[in-house]
């Protein structure tokens, strides 16, 4: 009997021929969706909704390091807020927007600074995926540097401007004007 042997370039051909197709067909099975459209335009603008009185707020995330000393220096707060299309806080959700903030100053209100890490996680129906953010918050004026994304926004890089657009306690609902390079 005649066997045939590994080593000769007719059976390595036929081996990484092999190993090539199963790859091909596993990428298939493990992409079945295909990917969300990369986002090509350079601006982007949403609500953010904040409700002071919903479980997606907590306070209590870390205490501050030493009041005495450096008033609310280290203390943390956790978010989960509803991104949404219009105004109103019914209007369509698309997304949400996670993070913390740390408190960076030792003076205290009103000079206080706070340290914000974010992502936001937007689906409009057409672009799908989340983009990072990082920045000081400000009573006046908030830009925030866009560090990087997924999906639609795999990448990106940019600035977005918070302005406050309605502040009737209990709810807060902020303007995201984004700018992509």
């Amino acid at each position: 009997m005649h066997k045939l042997q590994m080593n000769t370039p007719v059976s390595m051909a036929l081996s990484l021929l092999i190993a090539v197709l199963l790859s091909a067909s596993a990428t298939r099975l493990v992409c079945a969706v295909p990917d969300p459209p990369p986002f090509r335009m350079h601006q982007l603008q949403y609500y953010v909704q904040l409700d002071v009185r919903s479980p997606g707020i907590s306070n209590r995330f870390l205490p501050p390091i030493n009041t005495t000393l450096s008033a609310n220096f280290g203390a943390g707060t956790l978010f989960s807020l509803n991104v949404t299309k219009d105004i109103e806080p019914t209007s369509e959700r698309l997304g949400t927007v996670r993070g913390y903030t740390v408190e960076t100053s030792y003076l205290g209100f009103p000079d206080s600074a706070l340290l914000e890490v974010a992502m936001v996680e937007y689906d409009d129906g057409e672009y799908k995926g989340t983009y990072q953010l990082q920045g000081l918050p400000q009573q006046q004026l908030t830009e925030i540097a866009i560090t990087g994304g997924f999906g639609s926004f795999r990448g990106a890089r940019g600035y977005l401007i918070v302005t406050l657009v309605v502040d009737q306690l209990p709810t807060r609902t902020f303007r995201h004007d984004v700018t992509f390079f």
